[in-house]
């Protein structure tokens, strides 16, 4: 019995050596990381995005990715950003308590819901709630990077 434990032994430390020099450690490049295929210590100059989105109060509602996702920006936000707790011109159209909850007509602003009142009545707003851009997204016009199948239904075979 000895003498198998000591051929099971001999055989299990020859097996992790012969495993352990198989598979030397390898760098991985600096263009195989993450999905710009460049230098991580490259500083590339972002690329100018278009937005091309309407103005406001002449586009139409985005459809949303699932249930309960924000509302996304349908239209132009130049000159409305940056937003600030003291300028923040979303609130001009959107803050809109009466609306809250009601079929919105078309071309109407789609009213700010209630998780962002503190008191819906008043008409007055929770302020933690100020940075808009940080949930609620304009739409730009760039070439995808990774092609996304969220939401769509799988394929009957």
């Amino acid at each position: 019995m000895r003498k198998h434990a000591l051929i099971g032994a001999i055989l299990a430390g020859l097996a992790l050596s012969v495993t352990a020099a198989a598979v030397p450690d390898q760098p991985i490049p600096d263009d195989a990381l993450g999905l710009s295929k460049t230098s991580v210590y490259d500083d590339p100059a972002p690329e100018v995005v278009d937005y091309g989105a309407p103005d406001a109060g002449s586009s139409k509602r985005v459809p949303a990715s699932y249930h309960t996702a924000p509302p996304m920006i349908s239209h132009s936000v130049e000159g409305m950003v940056p937003i600030t707790r003291e300028t923040n011109m979303c609130r001009d159209c959107h803050v809109n308590p009466d609306l809250v909850g009601k079929k919105i007509d078309k071309g109407v602003p789609t009213p700010a819901p209630v998780s962002h009142y503190v008191n819906l009545k008043a008409g007055e707003l929770y302020m933690g709630r100020y940075n808009c851009t940080q949930c609620h997204a304009p739409q730009a016009n760039v070439k995808v990077l990774v092609e996304s199948t969220f939401g769509a239904k799988p394929r009957r075979k």
